[in-house]
This record gives C-alpha cells, sequence and structure tokens, in this order.
C-alpha cells in the first residue's frame, strides 16, 4: 500500500490486526493442541505402564522414558505457542494503540507527568509534559532510560549537526514499520519504567556486602566438596554405615553454613526477582539493534560506538550471564529443591559467588546498555510520529539569526477537523512581532505552535507545517503565570520572577526567541501597559526576538514611535447572525475587532457606560 495520508496510515494498521489476528488464532490453536496431547499422554501412560509392567521391568523404564520425553517435547512446543501467542497480543495492541493515536489522540504509555516544570524556561506553556501533552502523544517508550531520553530530546537545545543526523535517522526509521513494532514489543510487557530504574536497581543490590561468599575458607571448602563427596562415595564399597555417617554429618553442616547467611541471601533474592524477566526483554531489544543493518551516520554510530566499548553481541551474552544467576538465586524459593542443592553442593554460596565475579567483570555495563537502548527507543518513538503524519514535514534550520518561515503550520496537539493552518514568518529585520485579536481568536494558539514545532524540529521528527525552516534558539515563554499559593507567590510576583529570568538569559545567551502572552496581567491597566511597554523597548534594545499576543492596541501601536524592528498581526473576528465568527487565520496589521462587550451584553450584562479607554479594549 502506498502511503500518501493519515487515512493510509491507519488502514495500514487495521491491515496488520487482521493479518496478526489470523497469526493469533493460528498459535491459540496449536498451543491448545499441545495442552491437549499432554493430558492425553498423562491418561494414557498409566493404564499403558501398569500393562507394560506385567511384561518386565526393562519394558516399564523404557516406556515410562518415551513418556517423559514425549510430555517434555509437548510442554515446549506449548510454551513456543503460548510465547508467539503473548507476542502477537502485544503487537495486536500496539497497532491498536496507533490507530487511536491517530483517531482521538489517546496513548496507553507514560504521559510525562514527572517532567512537568512550572519554573522551566518554556515546557510548562508548551504543554510538553503531563496529560494532553506533546510526550503524551509522542511517547513509546517503557524503559526508565528511554522515558528519560525522549524528555531530553524537547528539553536540550541542540547544534544544527545533531539535528540533521537525527533527522537523517528518523527517515530511516520512518520506514521500518514492522522493525519499530518488534522493538516496541521486545520492551512492551516492562511496566512502571517511569518510576523504575532497574539498571539501578541491580547496580545497588550488587553493592551489597557479598564479601561472605569471597572469604579463601569458603572458595577452598567449596572446590573440595565435590572430590568430598567422591571420597563419601567410595567409601560405601567399604562401609555404608560410616559412608552415611559422613555424608549426613556434611549435609546438615551445608544446610548450617548456608542458614547462617540465609537473611543476606535472601535480601540479594527479594531485590532481583523480577529482574530476571526483564532482563530477557533487554535481551530481546539488543538482539533487534544487533540484527538490523542501519544506513544513515547517526545509527550506525551509535551502534558502532557502543560496539567499541562492548561488542553488542557479548553484550547479550552478559545479559544473559546475569539472568541465569538470578534465576538459579531463585531455585531456594523451592524448600525440597533448596534443601537438597544446599546440603549437597551449598547451591546459594556457589550462586552468589558467580553473581560476585559477575559484578567485579561487568561494573557500569547496565547502566550503559540500558542508555543504549532507552535511546533507541526514544529514536523510534518519535520516527512513529514521523510515519504517523505523512502531511507534515521535516523542517529546514537556519544557521543565520533570526529567520523563520513556516507554510500551514498546525498545533499537532488540536485535532486535525479543528485545526487552522497558518502561514507566518520572522524576518531579520522584525526583533517584536505583536500579535492583537479578540479573546478565542487565536493568538495564544499562534504562540505555542511556534514553539512546540520548534521542539519538535530540535528532537530531528516532523514538525506540523508544510513548510517550516527556524534557526536553533534559546526558546523562553512567558504565557501561562499563576500565583503559588503553596510557596506565598502571586500572580504578579510570579510575573516579575518570569521577567527576570527572561533578562538574566538575554544577557548571557543573545540569541533567543520569547514568546509572551498578555503582559503584566497581576496589575491595573495603566502599570499594565507601561510595563508592557518597557519591557517591549527593553527587548527591542537588545536585539531579542519575540512574538507577544496582547489586548493592548496601545502595545500595538508601538511600530508608530518606533520606525524599525516591530511586525504587528493580528486576528479577525466577525458577526453572522448575532453570533461570533473566528477564522483562525493571521494577518498583517493591527487588530480593531474585539468580543469581550459582545460577550457579556450576551451574558445581560449591560455596556453602555463603560469607560471610553475601557471600550477600546
Amino acid at each position: 500500500m502506498k502511503i500518501t495520508s493519515q487515512q493510509d496510515i491507519i488502514k495500514a494498521y487495521q491491515q496488520r490486526i487482521l493479518d496478526l489476528q489470523l497469526e493469533l488464532q493460528q498459535y491459540t490453536k496449536l498451543s491448545t493442541r499441545y495442552s491437549y496431547i499432554r493430558l492425553a499422554l498423562v491418561i494414557v501412560a498409566i493404564p499403558i505402564i501398569y500393562l507394560v509392567s506385567l511384561i518386565n521391568i526393562i519394558a516399564v523404564v523404557a516406556g515410562s522414558l518415551t513418556v517423559i520425553i514425549l510430555f517434555v517435547q509437548a510442554v515446549l512446543r506449548q510454551q513456543k505457542f503460548d510465547k508467539k501467542v503473548r507476542i502477537t497480543q502485544n503487537l495486536i495492541d500496539i497497532n491498536q494503540n496507533e490507530i487511536q493515536n491517530l483517531i482521538s489522540y489517546t496513548n496507553i504509555y507514560y504521559p510525562g507527568d514527572q517532567f512537568e516544570s512550572p519554573h522551566h524556561p518554556y515546557s510548562d506553556d508548551l504543554d510538553l509534559f503531563g496529560r494532553n501533552s506533546l510526550y503524551a502523544l509522542l511517547n513509546r517508550c517503557r524503559t526508565y532510560d528511554g522515558i528519560h531520553a525522549l524528555a531530553k530530546s524537547f528539553l536540550v537545545k541542540p547544534s544544527i549537526e545533531e539535528v540533521d543526523l537525527r533527522q537523517k535517522s528518523m527517515q530511516e526509521l520512518e520506514t521500518q514499520t514492522h522493525w519499530r513494532q518488534d522493538f516496541a514489543q521486545s520492551l512492551f510487557e516492562i511496566e512502571d519504567g517511569h518510576i523504575r530504574n532497574l539498571a539501578a536497581e541491580i547496580e545497588n543490590e550488587l553493592n551489597l556486602d557479598m564479601g561472605f561468599v569471597q572469604s579463601n575458607w569458603l572458595q577452598k571448602y567449596l572446590q573440595f566438596l565435590p572430590i568430598l563427596w567422591g571420597m563419601i562415595a567410595l567409601c560405601y564399597f567399604v562401609d555404608v554405615q560410616l559412608a552415611n555417617s559422613i555424608l549426613t554429618f556434611f549435609f546438615f553442616l551445608n544446610l548450617i553454613l548456608t542458614l547462617r547467611k540465609t537473611k543476606e541471601t535472601s535480601a540479594v533474592q527479594a531485590h532481583l526477582a523480577q529482574a530476571s524477566s526483564l532482563l530477557r526483554n533487554f535481551q530481546e531489544a539488543l538482539k533487534l539493534i544487533v540484527s538490523q543493518h542501519w544506513e544513515t551516520t547517526y545509527l550506525k554510530n551509535k551502534v558502532s560506538h557502543f560496539k567499541g566499548a562492548h561488542n553488542l553481541n557479548e553484550s547479550i551474552l552478559i545479559l544473559r550471564q546475569l539472568q541465569n544467576i538470578i534465576d538459579h538465586l531463585d531455585y531456594r524459593l523451592n524448600f525440597i529443591p533448596a534443601i537438597i542443592l544446599n546440603g549437597f553442593v551449598l547451591w546459594d554460596f556457589r550462586v552468589l559467588r558467580r553473581l560476585s565475579q559477575w559484578k567485579e567483570q561487568n561494573q557500569g555495563i547496565l547502566k550503559e546498555l540500558f542508555q543504549f537502548i532507552g535511546e533507541m527507543e526514544a529514536l523510534t518513538s518519535l520516527a512513529t510520529f514521523s510515519y504517523n503524519h505523512p502531511h507534515y514535514c521535516y523542517p529546514e534550520v537556519h544557521h543565520q539569526y533570526f529567520k523563520l518561515n513556516a507554510k500551514n503550520i498546525r498545533h499537532p496537539l488540536i485535532p486535525k477537523s479543528m485545526n487552522v493552518g497558518n502561514d507566518f514568518q520572522i524576518d531579520r529585520t522584525d526583533h517584536l512581532n505583536i500579535i492583537t485579536g479578540s479573546n478565542m481568536s487565536g493568538k495564544s494558539t499562534l504562540l505555542r505552535t511556534i514553539g512546540i514545532n520548534m521542539i519538535l524540529g530540535n528532537s530531528g521528527c516532523k514538525v506540523a507545517a508544510g513548510q517550516y525552516s527556524y534557526p536553533i534558539v534559546t526558546l523562553i515563554t512567558y504565557m501561562r503565570i499563576k500565583d503559588a499559593l503553596e510557596e506565598s507567590v502571586s500572580t504578579f510576583k510570579a510575573e516579575l520572577d518570569r521577567i527576570e529570568l527572561i533578562l538574566q538569559i538575554i544577557e548571557r545567551d543573545p540569541n533567543c526567541l520569547i514568546l509572551i502572552d498578555e503582559m503584566l496581567r497581576g496589575t491595573n491597566s495603566k502599570d499594565k501597559l507601561k510595563g508592557s511597554i518597557g519591557i517591549a523597548k527593553k527587548l527591542l534594545s537588545k536585539k531579542t526576538y519575540a512574538m507577544i499576543a496582547t489586548h493592548d492596541i496601545k502595545l500595538a501601536e508601538l511600530s508608530n514611535e518606533i520606525d524599525q524592528g516591530i511586525a504587528n498581526y493580528y486576528f479577525d473576528i466577525d458577526y453572522e447572525k448575532g453570533d461570533l465568527v473566528f477564522d483562525y487565520k493571521v494577518k498583517q496589521g493591527i487588530c480593531q475587532n474585539f468580543n469581550a462587550s459582545f460577550l457579556l451584553q450576551k451574558m445581560g450584562i449591560p455596556m453602555d457606560n463603560q469607560p471610553k479607554e475601557d471600550q477600546t479594549h
């Protein structure tokens, strides 16, 4: 299917679901079949073995072994198809999520609540994190490192070269739909990734004092045990009673030694208990990365750089070793095997010794491996967004400060049916871009649209526009200023703090874009206008670029006083059959139509005796 529209994308996901559902039915039938075979073997084995026992003991042994082998084979086959059932169902859920994401903007992945910060220079104002945010729309990460890597791509100012390399990797990943879904599936069953840093958990547990398993006497005793049991076995040919006595003595001695350290062993085992299955997920993810042939420089460098430090195939083996150690440590949870294994071979000590050796040989590798997988998760999240929006474009990044040009730019969080595209540009000479208009006309949305698409562009993925070119800048917003009672901060004080932050940033970094929505709302109208004009002039004197949305015509009329550096835009309003009509299209000039009086009159509030100054607003 040739993908040309978002509807084609939805159809592709729907077809993938239909194909997977057929596979799911097949795997479910095979799993059920082997389940019945297991049951049939048990039912049939009892009378057969009884009948064979009437012949001779050799036939009984042969028959029993045959049944056991067939039973084990049936179990293994059922487990194989059970795994395929689980994987296929996960893939169906992944595809269904993509459809719902495109239709209703919902997502089953973590929305990034922990990254919300009202004090950040722009993240809160641009709805980057939390419910109904850009992160909530894009995220396809399950691991701790992936969740943080994606957040970092929204918060860190990149270089032009970094954006270019990431864009090329997006373009390659965008075409690898099945690989992206297989990669997502390998980590799909990981839960609580936003709060559970598995690498740190395991490394913390490995930092527990396990010196008792490294003592010289214990290591020598562990080496001597096989020889001891061999000597006891030989002793049975000489004196059975003596052999039994020696065996019993050392068996219970070993149990006593084990019990003396059972608290320490249980602490390690309890904390690592769930890590084994998660390590399998990371192994599968690494295998998929290794098996894929990458073309773009960015992706090849990611893999080859890591191979330089740790061969990826070797890394998979290292993870498997740790997983096996944890699995073996779990044997102690079964009472009878634990008694037998510890009584004969000091099983707990042997496993902990292997764990201690693994730690010495692979210190820090888990953190590097998981961060590497997390970075790939973040890239695939962004690539999935790019694939899902074929009508969006990859932006061009300018070296020149400042030049911005957007064609048919939209806000990525507004549903398509309600989303009006705009053309907008900022020339190098226009430092202050003042946007006037009535309430609900689209002023604030335009500011957020420009800003959030800059963040998308910085991350390397497509932006919600037909064409978009922009420079890499330090982005600062002054929009949703509110009081903070818990910090004893009024709205006006919060605004002053934000103004101070802006002034501090532009002093040390001249390459900024400031998005301001209605300055100084926390004070009276006269001070508000004076202060707004003062701030605008300050920004102009610093040659800083800004977009300012305002209701104050006087602020827009500053262009009459200052010849250069100010451009005016507005959103218009019309009245049809007694109702307001918005076209949400930005135009050049200053707005003359406002809607506050109209809306208040419709609510039955008289507006005849308003002060002349307020009527103009």
